[in-house]
């Protein structure tokens, strides 16, 4: 199949699937001139904004509140953030001046009781520069070193030991919590040390630059041509194969994909969108909820999609109102049962309680059930757990969260 009547089949399905559901969005505004990165199950967004117009500077949001700056080592004036981990671990780059873009070193913050700490890595032997572009939840910190900072030339991982150049010197552009590495259209095993290619699509290409991978080892980015009009944004889901996810550009990729396959994309001066699977395309604008005033996205900034399907993106409020950062959360959704990791009951002394354990964003409110009935609301708080209590309860009790019945326990009360 040729790149046209690829589009073709892609535009066919879309039509196909606009009667599904849709989530529509609320929005929290995360701050004038901020760029949003990275985002995690539970909502958390890094990100970087310029003070002056030249230099940038790092920081992070939870819950949808305005970001706040992260810490700077000592002799270092700016920095910059590329991603996150569930753990609210963000990695990035500091630099001593104002230049961090193009005289990186790589830099990784952790979070601590009121604030985080950070730390500086060293490139490779021989090289000035540095980078962390990713992180996963097992502690992988990937990124890239060289001897010219705006032009890192050598992947590595940066390790408590120090940093390893990673096999054949490949730059990941992201890694799973499987420490696979997606790198252009190559798979890298870090258990293993072992690639596997994906074939590109039928075509005449120079090559694929990935974006984003998730956990099930889908990933997307661009497909580049030859001709003034033949890059398109693609996504490559295993068991599905190769996807285009629009038409034709100079400049376009998509630039984020979750655990269920949702994508970003976007267009040059143009649009930002999501491909949702299976509902289709959609412009990230028209699905933001009347409620939430006029928001008009921009075609930068859109970055960062979670399992929740909360979106970070940039918009400018009103007409003439600033441009900065958003968080866009779904409003007409249940809750994503598949983010409960674990759901359990105790009752001692009469005193029955039942907790969660989840990937859920902050807020999200569950209804829990006590022998079909008696029913209390159970509210997730910053770190994906919640609880409820029943207090003199006598004999066998059952309790289930009402909007995931899968979500069942019993126990006994004396």
């Amino acid at each position: 199949m040729n790149a046209k009547s690829a589009i073709a089949g892609f535009l066919f399905l879309g039509a196909a699937w606009v009667n599904a559901e849709v989530p529509t969005y609320r929005v929290q505004y995360l701050g004038d001139g901020w760029t949003a990165t990275g985002i995690n199950r539970f909502g958390d967004v890094c990100g970087s904004m310029s003070p002056d117009g030249t230099a940038l500077l790092a920081g992070v949001s939870h819950n949808g509140a305005p970001f706040e700056l992260l810490p700077l080592p000592p002799g270092m004036e700016s920095s910059r953030a590329h991603d996150i981990s569930d753990a609210g671990v963000i990695v990035g780059s500091v630099c001593p001046n104002q230049y961090v873009i193009t005289q990186p070193t790589a830099a990784v913050w952790r979070p601590v009781s009121g604030g985080y700490t950070v730390e500086v890595r060293e490139p490779l032997p021989g090289d000035l520069y540095c980078a962390a572009y990713a992180v996963n939840n097992v502690g992988d910190v990937v990124g890239a070193s060289g001897y010219w900072g705006w032009n890192l030339s050598t992947g590595v991982q940066f390790t408590g030991e120090g940093t390893i150049r990673l096999p054949e010197g490949v730059i990941g552009s992201d890694i799973n919590d499987q420490r696979v590495i997606i790198a252009h259209n190559r798979l890298l095993d870090l258990d293993t040390g072992v690639f596997t290619d994906i074939p590109l699509p039928p075509g005449n290409w120079q090559g694929f630059v990935a974006a984003a991978l998730n956990n099930n080892n889908d990933f997307c980015g661009y497909i580049l041509g030859y001709s003034g009009c033949s890059t398109f944004p693609m996504r490559y889901r295993q068991g599905v194969d190769w996807e285009y996810l629009g038409g034709c550009a100079t400049t376009t990729s998509a630039t984020a994909i979750n655990d269920r396959g949702d994508a970003l994309s976007y267009y040059y001066y143009t649009a930002s969108g999501v491909t949702f699977v299976p509902e289709g395309y959609f412009g990230l604008g028209e699905l933001i909820d009347g409620s939430q005033g006029e928001w008009y996205v921009q075609w930068g900034g859109a970055n960062g999609i979670n399992h929740n399907r909360q979106v970070i993106a940039a918009a400018r409020q009103g007409v003439s109102g600033p441009i900065g950062a958003i968080l866009m959360t779904p409003m007409n959704t249940g809750p994503d049962c598949g983010a409960v990791a674990k759901f359990s009951a105790r009752c001692r002394d009469g005193k029955l309680t039942a907790k969660v354990v989840s990937a859920l964003p902050a807020g999200t409110e569950l209804t829990v059930t006590r022998n079909g009935g008696d029913a209390k609301t159970l509210t997730i708080n910053d770190r994906g757990k919640g609880k409820v209590k029943w207090s003199g309860q006598i004999g066998a009790q059952t309790v289930v969260i009402a909007e995931c019945s899968d979500w069942s326990q019993t126990t006994e009360c004396s």
